[in-house]
């Protein structure tokens, strides 16, 4: 592979995380005081942006595998950081451990 095949494929991977960052913004924003007032929105996209690191760490690995499978599965690492951030803003006493996971991946089985 040459160099400029490699940012090309590069660029490719980080498309996938580059793409949850509007989501994220959005989120964030549409919970922030002056606006809707709703703490469990604005900590979903905050989960996000606390994890981004991850976010990339994941995103760019899984798009540079071969199986489209593997390509997927960094949505439900996303899915699964916003429902327990969004939880714990609702009641900070619950631990959703296993369930999150459970419903999480429910949800990302649904989806496909």
């Amino acid at each position: 592979m040459n160099i400029l095949g490699f940012f090309q494929r590069l660029g490719r991977a980080l498309q996938l995380p580059i793409a949850v960052l509007p989501v994220a913004a959005l989120l964030l924003r549409f919970g922030q005081p002056d606006l809707l007032n709703v703490a469990f929105i604005a900590q979903a996209g905050g989960a996000i942006f606390d994890n981004l690191a991850l976010i990339f760490a994941i995103g760019v690995a899984s798009s540079w595998s071969k199986t489209a499978q593997v390509r997927r599965r960094w949505r439900v690492r996303v899915g699964y950081f916003v429902l327990t951030k969004a939880m714990v803003t609702i009641n900070p006493e619950i631990n959703m451990g296993v369930l999150a996971g459970i419903i999480t991946g429910l949800v990302w089985w649904r989806s496909l």
